[in-house]
């Protein structure tokens, strides 16, 4: 990836796991002035760049650094099919505040449209650009990564918020209804569970096919911890299936350098034709409570603010608004914006 830079400034290839520290350093830092930071790590970087698809490692990453050496910033594209078929090239961007110049911003913003100019395939698909940032929500004034895909003509058409429940105190009871019941995880329920998940949001504008590399991924994750997660199950037997689930995990390394005491209540998802049944809900709770077992004494998650019931659950529950992120889109030709 060929990046026209600032003065002070250059960029080289992913070198592979030995830049994995360096990547998670510069995400970290990029992500610490938000109020739902959260640690990145090599070993995440470990788990999931070799099972990436539909991006060429060699290729499609930039590192980049000060002419003395010094880790400023570090993006990566790749692109996945929309439900529409037309192709979205996203970029992940991670800028260390101390370089977030606007020279250096447009650099990085422009070097990624210029390299999908490049290796944009010719076969006729549409396509479109796709970045996240940080974002003081719907009506606020875009700063940093934000303003510079601003600049370059984005727009921001969706935005998702990180919530916090900031206490472990006075968590309600709730139960699952009739025919269904939560089960501890085994090993031969990981597919289902994992398939049963990314199939709960098809048809929703962003929605992507998912594929085995993905899965893999998913195995590898260092936080993964399915002693914590609550899976809702109707029936038996082989016709068992998987109805609702709440995959919670604790990064202790993160909590031990911030000094809190967090764990993540994510990847929530119920079953389409058992929704409105107050699964969900009562997965949620039945996390808040085992997190508290551990030890914790707040909870995370994040939410799309298009979902107006789920999160109207999430803030009944306790949950309050810390943070928000936009998707900021940019069609390629004749391609609609996804919205």
């Amino acid at each position: 990836m060929r990046l026209d830079l600032p003065a002070g400034y250059v960029a080289r290839p992913y070198g592979g796991r030995a830049d994995h520290a360096l990547m998670a350093a510069l995400k970290t830092a990029a992500e610490r002035d938000e109020p739902d930071a959260e640690l990145s790590t090599a070993e995440q970087f470990d788990a999931s760049y070799p099972h990436l698809e539909r991006c060429d490692l060699s290729r499609d990453v930039a590192i980049v650094e000060t002419t003395g050496g010094e880790p400023a910033a570090y993006l990566r594209t790749g692109w996945d099919l929309a439900g529409d078929d037309s192709r979205v090239w996203f970029v992940i961007l991670a800028v260390h505040p101390d370089h977030r110049s606007p020279e250096l911003l447009a650099a990085l913003v422009s070097g990624w449209e210029a390299h999908v100019d490049l290796i944009e395939p010719d076969d006729g698909r549409p396509s479109q650009l796709r970045a996240w940032a940080p974002h003081p929500g719907i009506g606020g004034s875009a700063a940093g990564v934000a303003a510079a895909l601003e600049r370059a003509g984005f727009t921001a058409t969706r935005f998702s918020a990180s919530l916090d429940r900031p206490h472990l105190h006075d968590i309600p009871d709730y139960a699952l209804p009739d025919g269904v019941e939560m089960r501890p995880v085994e090993p031969h329920h990981l597919r289902q569970i994992w398939a049963t998940h990314h199939e709960a949001f098809r048809g929703q504008p962003d929605f992507v096919e998912t594929d085995e590399s993905e899965f893999e991924s998913f195995l590898a994750d260092p936080l993964r911890d399915e002693t914590l997660w609550k899976i809702a199950w109707a029936g038996a037997g082989p016709d068992a299936q998987v109805v609702g689930q709440v995959k919670s995990y604790i990064n202790a390394e993160e909590n031990r350098l911030s000094g809190r005491l967090r764990g993540y209540t994510e990847h929530i998802s119920t079953t389409l034709g058992w929704r409105g049944r107050g699964i969900a809900r009562a997965l949620i709770v039945a996390s808040l409570h085992e997190l508290r077992a551990r030890g914790m004494t707040e909870a995370a998650l994040g939410a799309d603010t298009d979902n107006p019931q789920a999160f109207d659950l999430y803030r009944m529950l306790g949950y309050e608004v810390i943070a928000y992120q936009a998707q900021y889109d940019k069609p390629r030709g004749q391609v609609s914006i996804v919205s």
